[in-house]
């Protein structure tokens, strides 16, 4: 289990670089003073105001990293044996330690959106994790998906006439909606989660397929902004995209199929695009341990199809990003692998650090307390060797983690 090495106190952080994820630049010599568990100064080649001095060398210094679709209760092992053979109980602390492996590779702030759970696990580990009874990055909730009849979320492929429950709740039209994102509220959501569009992991559905009607879609919104909580979908088809875009959400996962009018929708509006583009390549592979069935593998081949392509039209096109991975599909721990994908993408080193850091800060409304190495914020703070502006395969080699000023990782 992963434990605080250092508790928060006083501390300068040297390196040989570090990133200005706000400007967008590379800082030389950078000097980073840390005290009570927020940064008091970022500059370059200034002085220690005390404490404790820990100098890294030929690396760099960034803010904790974010990942904002992160499946934790999931993992890359038999679906069925992942999804309906372990209790709620067991699903949560799988999430605990997957969490921790997050943590360890730099990321100190996570979104869960919706997790294989009819119970409330999720937003119990965020509120140890956030009462520091357990070591672990800052979690955001959803707590359940929501899912039409026969959709992403349903047991399509059990037989009828068990009494099978879906991966997450299954909510059919606008008043079982808006009852659906007022009983998320009231368990502690931070989102509010729906598929919009069928998906690649579920059977009998077809991911360009929209699978909400408009109606339902805008009262969604409607109520989680009502009582002020943010909203995405799990949208691959280009309608359902550009219904959530019109609707008002906040961000939308996937974006695969989207086309030029959810593009435009997207960017006037400041709609954050979460990508998750390595899942498909894993789900290919033919080590994968989740042994998915051939028609899933078959979905994720004609997705990828799509997906580089409509994601590299997304950075042309400016539209916001904000870093995501989809793990859990994938083994905790490498989060870092959506990085160089973003790159073959067309993504700039630079912005594809800040879609995992200011960026994703800004989408979760988080941008006045995280997210950049200013004076004042929290003291998230990540080391890696070598240069990631130059060479984002850095981002694997984290050899430093400190989350609101407590170190966790020193290497």
């Amino acid at each position: 289990m992963l434990t605080q090495l250092k508790d928060p106190g006083k501390f300068t952080l040297k390196a040989a670089r570090a990133i200005d994820v706000e400007k967008g630049v590379v800082v030389d010599n950078p000097v980073l003073n840390v005290d009570g568990g927020k940064i008091a100064s970022f500059s370059s080649g200034g002085q220690s105001a005390g404490g404790e001095v820990i100098d890294f060398g030929d690396a760099t210094l960034l803010p904790g990293l974010h990942d904002n679709h992160c499946h934790l209760m999931l993992k890359p092992e038999d679906i069925d044996a992942v999804v309906y053979k372990r209790s709620s109980a067991t699903k949560t602390l799988d999430a605990l330690v997957h969490s921790q492996l997050t943590l360890r590779a730099g990321f100190t702030t996570v979104r869960d959106p919706g997790d294989c759970d009819w119970q409330n696990g999720m937003v119990d580990l965020r509120n140890f994790i956030n009462a520091g009874k357990v070591a672990g990055p800052r979690i955001l909730v959803a707590p359940h998906y929501l899912s039409i009849t026969g959709g992403h979320g349903d047991a399509n492929d059990y037989a009828c006439d068990l009494c099978m429950v879906g991966l997450g709740k299954i909510v059919d039209g606008v008043d079982e909606m808006r009852k659906a994102v007022r009983e998320e509220i009231k368990l502690g959501a931070d989102w509010i989660k729906l598929f919009a569009s069928g998906g690649v992991l579920s059977m009998g559905d077809d991911p360009s397929h929209t699978h909400y009607t408009y109606e339902e879609i805008k009262v969604a919104a409607e109520e989680a902004h009502r009582q002020g909580v943010k909203i995405t979908a799990h949208a691959h088809g280009a309608e359902a995209v550009r219904l959530c875009a019109e609707a008002g959400f906040d961000s939308v996962e996937h974006c695969t199929m989207i086309d030029e009018e959810g593009i435009e929708a997207m960017k006037a509006k400041g709609i954050y695009c979460v990508p998750t583009l390595y899942c498909l390549d894993y789900l290919q592979l033919p080590e994968n341990p989740m042994k998915p069935d051939p028609s899933i593998v078959a979905k994720a081949n004609d997705m990828r199809a799509f997906q580089r392509k409509r994601f590299a039209r997304i950075v042309e096109a400016e539209v916001p990003v904000a870093y995501g991975t989809d793990i859990g599909v994938f083994p905790h721990g490498e989060n870092w692998r959506d990085f160089p994908c973003m790159i073959e993408c067309g993504m700039a080193p630079i912005a594809a650090i800040q879609s995992a850091t200011i960026n994703s800060a800004r989408m979760n409304g988080l941008a006045d307390e995280l997210g950049t190495l200013n004076a004042g914020q929290a003291a998230d703070i990540i080391a890696v060797q070598g240069d990631p502006s130059k060479d984002i395969g850095a981002l694997e080699h984290v050899r430093f983690v400190m989350k609101d000023g407590a170190v966790y990782r020193n290497d």
